[in-house]
């Protein structure tokens, strides 16, 4: 093809045709300056479709992260809610001293731990690979998303440490401690996220009772911490219900992003 060009040219130098070579010089630096466009606009298509087939994968990945988040934050929030729901039982036990039985208190009290959400992070803005992305909610929304799970993980902080600095403490001054983490392992496969069989390790209850219902009942700063804990768990089941409502928004933004 290019010999075939040079003759062209040759040819009408030897005859003298200034202008219609003129014409033919424009024509071929137009053909090469198509070339280079169409070379160019290939390129181009091959980078656009490199970046698309990494933003699909990191969609997807995305996907896989929030929903494995999701259910880990369900889980919480149901096991705060038997919290709750056994928090409001021990109150009503303190109304009603007749209902109750000492093994139920324990039962009861043996819930009283603090779940906490610990997602799954990825390091997308800190990278920069979050650019991939076209959609500029989503990006945002991932932005935000280490602040979001911190607001929550901030309440829950305040529940572990009421815990390990009132809550607790006051169990073991009480006197009940190696009844209630006996009663907790004995009844472990219903308490763990994980159905198994656990060994007690703790070899029986307390020989030495020096509390009686009556007088666990009639503490009224073990009630008072009971009532809290209650408060404080439904506080942190909100700010999950938020944090869920997020993840659902997210979740709706990447599935409608990602090409089947």
């Amino acid at each position: 093809m290019i010999k075939f060009f040079r003759k062209i040219r040759q040819s009408l130098l030897s005859e003298n045709r200034f202008s219609k070579y003129l014409l033919y010089a424009i024509g071929e630096i137009i053909l090469v300056v198509i070339g280079i466009l169409i070379a160019l606009q290939i390129n181009n298509w091959n980078e656009q479709r490199k970046e698309n087939i990494k933003e699909q994968a990191l969609l997807k990945r995305l996907e896989k992260e929030f929903v494995s988040n999701r259910e880990q934050l369900l889980t919480k929030i149901q096991l705060r809610n038997n919290l709750i729901e056994n928090c409001r039982q021990l109150l009503v036990y303190f109304d009603n001293p007749e209902s109750a039985s000492r093994d139920s208190i324990l039962v009861y009290l043996s819930t009283v731990q603090p779940p906490t959400f610990d997602p799954i992070q990825n390091d997308l803005v800190s990278s920069g690979t979050i650019e991939i992305l076209k959609n500029e909610e989503l990006k945002q929304l991932l932005v935000n998303w280490s602040t979001d799970v911190i607001q929550l993980q901030e309440v829950e902080q305040i529940f572990m440490r009421f815990c390990d600095q009132e809550f607790y403490p006051h169990l073991n001054k009480i006197d009940i401690q190696r009844d209630m983490v006996y009663t907790y392992w004995k009844d472990a496969p219903k308490n763990l996220l994980e159905s198994k069989q656990v060994e007690n390790l703790i070899p029986g209850k307390s020989k030495l009772i020096t509390r009686t219902t009556t007088e666990i009942l009639s503490d009224s700063k073990l009630e008072g911490n009971i009532a809290w804990s209650l408060t404080l768990n439904l506080f942190n089941n909100q700010e999950s219900e938020t944090l869920k409502n997020r993840i659902d928004y997210i979740l709706e933004i990447v599935n409608s992003e990602i090409k089947e």
